[in-house]
């Protein structure tokens, strides 16, 4: 249990620090949004893991102890959820504004020219810009979603390397337990053909994991 708070806390961290980045503006490209919203994804599976092992636990101190970094982790989940949609909308609002000013600016500047030169083609340059203005609105919106998928297939991935180490583990941890109880040889072989269905499970997760990787990369990237 203490694996699995340590590794939901390096999560913790490292969502903070991305969303620190994408407040400073040091980073605030759709490729760091998508990253932040599938972390947001992967740090609320682990809390949920951690619940079901903290309800499990017989010792009534640790689990008092797990119960309160759960609501920890929760309050800290839904501060930064709630600081990153702040942050998207203070940037959205800023760019619509500069949108705006600009589009104002061009529409000024394109009066002048009108009643100086008497130009019959300012509102198709208008219309222009703001068919522009869509079209890379729509690619940024695509870009972020394309992320966001690529983040969600990557830490499942990850969750599968996870567990196929739990799963080694838990193996070793059974046959030693078989021969300190002197279990049957046939017994044994029976959790060992178990063991090695796992792996198969997992190799087969993993490829298609791969697979989804690839194929969105070489389809949609």
């Amino acid at each position: 249990m203490n694996s699995l708070y340590n590794h939901a806390l390096k999560q913790s961290v490292a969502l903070q620090r991305d969303l620190d980045k994408f407040a400073s503006g040091q980073d605030s490209s759709a490729g760091l949004q998508g990253q932040i919203s599938a972390s947001f994804s992967t740090l609320q599976r682990s809390i949920d893991d951690y619940v079901n092992l903290a309800k499990r636990e017989d010792v009534a101190v640790r689990k008092e102890t797990a119960l309160t970094r759960v609501t920890k982790f929760r309050r800290d989940l839904q501060d930064m959820r709630a600081q990153f949609e702040s942050i998207k909308r203070q940037q959205e609002n800023q760019q619509h504004e500069q949108n705006r000013e600009s589009l104002l600016a061009r529409r000024g500047g394109g009066g002048a020219r009108s009643t100086a030169t008497d130009n019959p083609y300012q509102p198709m340059d208008e219309s222009r810009s703001a068919f522009a203005m869509r079209e890379a609105s729509f690619v940024d919106s695509t870009d972020a979603q394309l992320d966001s998928y690529i983040g969600q297939a990557q830490n499942l991935l990850e969750n599968l390397t996870d567990q196929h180490g739990i799963l080694k583990k838990t193996q070793r941890k059974l046959l030693d337990t078989a021969n300190t109880l002197g279990l049957s040889k046939n017994v044994i072989r029976y959790i060992e053909r178990r063991t090695a269905q796992d792996k198969w499970i997992f190799f087969v997760g993993l490829a298609i994991t791969l697979l989804a990787l690839w194929a969105i990369a070489h389809y949609l990237g």
